[in-house]
């Protein structure tokens, strides 16, 4: 599994590389590549807020 950290880590990674494919390579952003990452980042986000809900109500728990 994952740590928060981790993926924390991974969304700023894949924020700068769609930035970049944006804004420096000037990529649409109805491109395939774009998209393709947009989705990653997409599920990586769900995985952090899934993660953070998980231990809120663990910490609810105790």
């Amino acid at each position: 599994m994952i740590t928060s950290t981790q993926l924390e880590s991974r969304i700023h990674s894949y924020v700068g590389e769609l930035n970049k494919l944006v804004n420096v390579l000037g990529y649409e952003l109805s491109s395939p590549e774009v998209v393709k990452k947009s989705m990653e980042l997409d599920l990586l986000i769900l995985e952090a807020m899934r993660s953070q809900k998980k231990r809120f109500h663990q910490n609810e728990a105790s």
